[in-house]
């Protein structure tokens, strides 16, 4: 019975789906890219992140991005000393910006500048529903936001992003037409479980939860998961599976240095990491991308929330791709403690 009406409910999302954006099943419609000139953040009220510590976050109007109105929370985590890369990371359906502290403190450590906005109907953004927000707007709104925060034009700038996020962020990678949104070409992508191939029901029972996330429940989150179900968004639901089919048919551009971080397969109650993997290992290449997949047994779907030996195992790996995609590798302070829980 509730299969069947995931069934009914994803036909309908995808039917207005295809009445909205008639162009997905083939190169989806963009929206204008944002001016090159945009809203000064330090121009408004800013505010620091309890969650995150030294996360400045504020808001953009973006009322410029296909007529749509209100405003969207961005956060900026700046390095001690001269940044090495800005990277923007996008967060995953149900998630924020703050709630990957751990992976944002290691970005930060090495000298990366890491820059993310709170989804529509996500955390504490206002600028309404997801549902009317096409993965063209949300490139768009990206490019707003990397252009709001941009203060160098020489710095290197990595696109990172987890579950939904992963997939908006590789979307944007494959797409020329969203892609031009951003002001910088882009040096590396890094992703972790990008939702590439989607199971039904997320969390097992089509509801998000911590305990599906992760095995450690006290992972420092600003807060449960919301909102708790795609169904409460069918449209994004049906856009996400559309475009989720498109991306995994597609390869990266030509030289683009990827990592894809994946969980166990056996763990995840998300994506399909397998499938992901076959599209990583088989797919992305094609066009000559130059693409590592780093697995971590063990892990659920949000491997960077994970604790030790898991977690640190995740961070690692990204933070290490990063500083060798931009030609950064900052000395440690200290012999670091090495996780293999992700290889």
């Amino acid at each position: 019975m509730i299969r069947a009406l995931f069934v009914v409910l994803l036909a309908a999302a995808l039917a207005v789906v295809a009445v909205l954006d008639p162009g997905t099943a083939r190169t989806p419609s963009t929206s204008s890219a944002p001016a090159d000139t945009a809203t000064d953040p330090t121009e408004q009220s800013t505010e620091q992140s309890t969650v995150v510590p030294g996360l400045v976050t504020s808001r953009i109007d973006v009322s410029g991005i296909s007529g749509r109105e209100g405003t969207v929370r961005i956060g900026v985590l700046e390095p001690e000393g001269e940044p090495v890369a800005d990277l923007i990371f996008l967060h995953g359906h149900a998630d924020r910006l703050d709630n990957h502290r751990e992976l944002f403190l290691a970005f930060a450590a090495s000298g990366v500048r890491v820059i993310s906005y709170d989804l529509p109907s996500h955390g504490l953004t206002d600028a309404g529903p997801i549902d009317v927000w096409s993965f063209a707007d949300l490139a768009a709104l990206t490019g707003l936001v990397e252009k709001t925060t941009r203060d160098s034009d020489e710095r290197p700038l990595v696109l990172s992003g987890w579950s939904f996020g992963g997939l908006l962020a590789t979307r944007i990678a494959q797409t020329p037409e969203y892609s031009a949104a951003l002001s910088r070409p882009l040096a590396a992508l890094a992703v972790e479980n990008p939702a590439l191939v989607p199971l039904p029901f997320s969390g097992g029972d089509g509801v998000s939860k911590l305990r599906a996330l992760t095995h450690d429940l006290s992972a420092p989150v600003a807060g449960p998961p919301t909102p708790a179900s795609p169904f409460l968004n069918p449209v994004f639901a049906g856009r996400l599976l559309s475009q989720a089919a498109i991306g995994r048919s597609t390869p990266l551009p030509n030289g683009l240095d990827t990592l894809v971080v994946l969980s166990d397969p056996a763990e995840d109650l998300y994506v399909d990491p397998t499938g992901i993997r076959t599209w990583a290992e088989e797919i992305a290449p094609q066009d000559s991308a130059a693409v590592t997949v780093v697995q971590c047994a063990g892990s659920r779907h949000g491997a960077d929330l994970e604790a030790w030996p898991i977690g640190a195992a995740a961070r690692d790996a990204m933070v290490d791709f990063v500083a060798d995609a931009v030609g950064s590798r900052p000395a440690p302070a200290q012999a670091p403690e090495v996780s293999t829980a992700c290889e």
